[in-house]
């Protein structure tokens, strides 16, 4: 509560010399807070028929709608309906308007809250009571659906903090009655939102509760293209396709919505009828990539291709950009993979992830002497990705020196890694070990790995049989 007062009112309850108590109970009693729920009107907006990229979170919404129209026909009992979804994702992936447009395709009221608000309510008591009448407020809508934000601020239990587990034990249980059971909620269904689901409490998330977990990505290409035209209310044309994919690599529907208010703004302030100009205008600038530069990437991505079907993994395809962002961040290209559908996770799958993460390291290792480390230290970077497969495998998997685990927050592995040397040094020797299968088999794939390298950085693009084709025509040099 304290920390949601202004300065100015912590100055007038906090006098010298008076007891604290009287402080905060004068803060309490004259407190005008916001009412922690709100009841929305659905207002004009897209339905789930309008949304693009949500995949199959998508899907299991326009069942949910039938079951619900179902449940009011009197066709179907309310337990055979999906009352409880996690839905997770980066930030401005459109969770919260995947709600909006839910209730809309439902045609039932939402009642929105968040975690954040129920505790700025005040006290434990308060916060408990903030959350009960969230859930009051829905139920008393008849069918309708509660959306709550920032799920992750209620917090873990499987995360250590002595300080605050009474505390968070309390709320959690709060939370549980709430969401479990036939005659707490019926007719609500709860759809909670996350940035962060590994920090949400397992219990939460068992049968009966918020039982499916939804990850809406990033957009790809396509769905980018998608967004763009139910904004701006007209397609990308077809010559701009490759330009708007480049500039628009990495934002979320909101910052393509984003983009879609500055062309229109610009439009305003030119005097003329908005369309694409406006939008290339303020699209991020793309820069043509030096030769030697284009050359690096080719050779890397050849590397990662190589290593992975080398081990035994299924490439989609590999690419590189000839033209990147002028100012930002700088992708290159990249190799994708596909994920087997029950992979043996092994120590030996592990250790395979890690060499493949590390074979474009490699390859500009034998083919140049030395590799680029401009984005190194990026966590999602090659080797940022490496070293944290390493670090779990020594740290949490009981895979490494030995079978002791640490079992907090996967978040706190880089925190652990730098205060622990002994950790530091085993991880070391994983990433150095790896790095040098790496290096070996792409020393037996040498003259593969020129033609591949050569083929990607004429042509952009290669799929996986292009890439098996080039292998099977430079067969792997004897020992």
């Amino acid at each position: 509560m304290v920390a949601s007062e202004s300065w100015t009112r912590l100055v007038y309850a906090f006098q010298p010399a008076r007891p604290v108590a009287n402080a905060i109970r004068r803060l309490r009693e004259t407190a005008v807070r916001s009412n922690s729920t709100k009841s929305l009107a659905l207002a004009a907006g897209p339905s789930l028929g309008n949304l693009s990229g949500l995949g199959s979170l998508q899907d299991w919404g326009l069942e949910l709608a039938r079951d619900l129209s179902d449940f009011k026909a009197h066709l179907i009992p309310w337990e055979d309906i999906d009352t409880g979804a996690l839905v997770s994702g980066p930030p401005g992936t459109g969770k919260t308007m995947f709600a909006q447009a839910l209730a809309r395709t439902c045609n039932i009221p939402i009642v929105s809250a968040s975690a954040a608000q129920w505790q700025a309510a005040g006290y434990l008591n308060d916060l408990l009571k903030a959350m009960r009448g969230s859930f009051d407020e829905a139920r008393s809508k008849g069918i309708s659906l509660l959306f709550i934000d920032e799920l992750d601020a209620v917090g873990s239990r499987s995360i250590h903090d002595s300080y605050q587990a009474d505390y968070k034990r309390q709320v959690i249980n709060g939370l549980l009655e709430l969401l479990d059971g036939f005659d707490r909620r019926a007719g609500v269904v709860v759809i909670a939102a996350t940035n962060h689901p590994e920090n949400i409490d397992p219990a939460l998330l068992r049968a009966g509760r918020l039982d499916r977990h939804f990850i809406i990505p990033l957009p790809d290409a396509s769905t980018r293209q998608q967004i763009f035209a139910f904004h701006a209310g007209l397609p990308v044309p077809k010559g701009e396709e490759d330009h708007f994919s480049q500039s628009t690599i990495g934002m979320s529907g909101a910052d393509i919505k984003q983009l879609v208010r500055d062309g229109r703004r610009r439009a305003r302030r030119q005097g003329g009828k908005f369309d694409f100009r406006h939008i290339a205008d303020v699209l991020r600038p793309l820069v043509a990539l030096p030769a030697e530069h284009l050359r690096v990437s080719a050779f890397h991505e050849a590397g990662h291709a190589i290593v992975g079907i080398e081990l035994g993994m299924e490439l989609e395809s590999i690419s590189i950009s000839d033209t990147v962002f002028s100012v930002g961040v700088v992708t290159l290209g990249g190799a994708v993979f596909l994920s087997p559908s029950f992979p043996m996770k092994t120590l030996s799958f592990y250790r395979d992830q890690i060499t493949m993460y590390l074979g474009g390291l490699a390859a500009e290792i034998l083919i140049f002497g030395e590799f680029t480390a401009a984005v190194a230290s990026d966590p999602q970077s090659d080797l940022g990705l490496a070293t944290g497969l390493a670090t779990e495998l020594e740290a949490t998997l009981g895979l490494g020196r030995t079978l002791a685990i640490h079992t907090g927050s996967k978040a706190d592995l880089p925190q652990l890694l730098a205060r622990d040397p002994v950790l530091r040094i085993a991880v070391d020797e994983v990433l150095e070990k790896q790095l040098s299968i790496a290096k070996k088999i792409l020393c037996s794939r040498y003259d593969a790995l020129l033609a591949i390298a050569d083929q990607l950085e004429r042509k952009k693009a290669m799929s996986a049989a292009d890439v098996k084709e080039a292998l099977a025509k430079h067969p792997a040099a004897r020992n």
